[in-house]
C-alpha cells in the first residue's frame, strides 16, 4: 500500500499544507517537489509569509494531496501526510532545489530567485490515504 501511495505522491505536484500558529491552523496551496525516494517533499514560500512563521515555531505540518477532478467523485483518493518541515540552510541543496523547481514548475520561477525566498523539506512521519469514501490505508513512515 505504501507504495500506492509514493505513486500518488509521484503523480502529483501539488498539495495542501496545513500549518498552525499553536492555537490556529492555516492552510496554504502549494507546489512541491518529491524526492527520489519519495521519503520527503521540498516547497518553496517567501519569508514574510504566515506559514513560514508557523513553521519556524511550529515544524509539525500536515499535506493532502488528492485526486479530485481526474474520475469521478467516487473514486477520489485523498492523501494525508504528517511529518516535520525543515527550513533549509544549505546553500548547495538550495541551488539544486532552485534548478528542480524552475524544471518542474516554471510558473515560479519569478519567486525562487527571490532574495527573501525559503526552501523547505518535510519529513514524512505517517499517511493515511482514503481511496474513495470508505475505504482508508494508514502507514506510518518514520
Amino acid at each position: 500500500m505504501l507504495d500506492k501511495m509514493k505513486l500518488l505522491l509521484r503523480r502529483k505536484s501539488s498539495c495542501v499544507l496545513a500549518t498552525t500558529d499553536g492555537n490556529r491552523p492555516h492552510c496554504s496551496l502549494m507546489a512541491y517537489i518529491i524526492s527520489k525516494d519519495a521519503d520527503r517533499l521540498y516547497l518553496v514560500t517567501l519569508q514574510n509569509t504566515k506559514k513560514y512563521q508557523n513553521i519556524k515555531h511550529h515544524p509539525g505540518v500536515s499535506l493532502l494531496i488528492d485526486t479530485r477532478g481526474e474520475q469521478k467523485r467516487l473514486h477520489t483518493q485523498a492523501l494525508t501526510i504528517t511529518g516535520t518541515c525543515q527550513i533549509l540552510e544549505d546553500v548547495n541543496e538550495i541551488s539544486k532545489l532552485r534548478r528542480a523547481f524552475k524544471r518542474h514548475h516554471p510558473h515560479l520561477q519569478g519567486l525562487i530567485h527571490k532574495g527573501d525566498v525559503a526552501f523547505l523539506c518535510v519529513k514524512f512521519g505517517s499517511f493515511l490515504l482514503l481511496d474513495g469514501p470508505e475505504n482508508a490505508h494508514h502507514e506510518i513512515v518514520s
